[in-house]
């Protein structure tokens, strides 16, 4: 009897052991497989880098992807404190089945055509991406998407996070890095804390100011910052609940994220 309640109890345990490695392996996420439909809808864009003459360029946007392997769109761009803002936008792309793919934009700065490499990731709704037009400066970035959001002034209610960064022009033409807090009051009024530093140099004021919101889920936000007035271009992303900007003033060129 002893024998036979131990060999009950090994193939018990052989059993579950067997049901274990099945769950753990079942649990495993199956792989994803992406085409040109896998990138689609409203995204926004934020991008970084220099371009052919060495200068500091910066561009936010908005793009509707077709998902056949083509998008419209605006961008505004600031190019060492040159602004180009609400320009539009066109571009191609194309996706492997690995998620990886390549695609042009049309620059709109100048209309030559750029190229780009990208990952998809159809799950987070992201893409990444970088430039690779040799000898034609250097760029990279990423795309997220809107997904189902109602997009206005009042539906921005809340208070958002930020961090960014860039360069001042003209000013000893600084390194910059930010970061603080909107608060948007679903009435058109900001307010919040901001933290710069500039090569080094730390100054953190309380900000007060106003926004907008359209329902096409850009907008602009402008506010006072230690005297100085700071005017952004933005554009929704996340269901609404994050937003790109990018600075419009010809002295300052810089991006950001905000989180709610």
């Amino acid at each position: 009897m002893i024998r036979s309640k131990t060999c009950c109890v090994l193939v018990v345990s052989a059993l579950m052991a067997l049901v274990s490695i099945a769950s753990a392996q079942s649990a495993d996420p199956p792989a994803t497989t992406c085409s040109n439909a896998s990138w689609k809808g409203l995204y926004g864009l934020l991008i970084t880098g220099y371009d052919s003459s060495g200068m500091y360029q910066v561009g936010v946007g908005q793009i509707n992807v077709n998902g056949r392997g083509s998008f419209t769109g605006v961008e505004s761009v600031s190019d060492d404190g040159v602004i180009y803002k609400n320009q539009a936008l066109t571009g191609t792309y194309s996706i492997s089945s690995n998620c990886t793919g390549s695609g042009t934009i049309k620059n709109v700065k100048n209309g030559t055509l750029s190229h780009y490499n990208f990952v998809v990731d159809p799950v987070g709704n992201q893409v990444d991406g970088a430039g690779t037009d040799s000898g034609h400066g250097t760029a990279s970035g990423y795309a997220l998407g809107l997904g189902t959001a109602t997009c206005s002034t009042a539906a921005a209610k809340g208070t958002y996070g930020f961090h960014g960064g860039g360069y001042l022009v003209g000013q000893g033409e600084g390194v910059l890095q930010f970061d603080g807090q909107y608060v948007l009051d679903g009435t058109g009024k900001l307010s919040g804390i901001e933290t710069r530093i500039v090569d080094g140099n730390v100054i953190s004021a309380s900000i007060t100011g106003t926004y907008s919101v359209a329902s096409t889920c850009r907008g602009t936000i402008s506010y006072k910052f230690n005297g100085a007035t700071v005017h952004l271009n933005l554009i929704m992303v996340s269901g609404g609940t994050s937003f790109f900007t990018i600075e419009t003033d010809t002295d300052t060129v810089s991006t950001s994220v905000a989180h709610q």
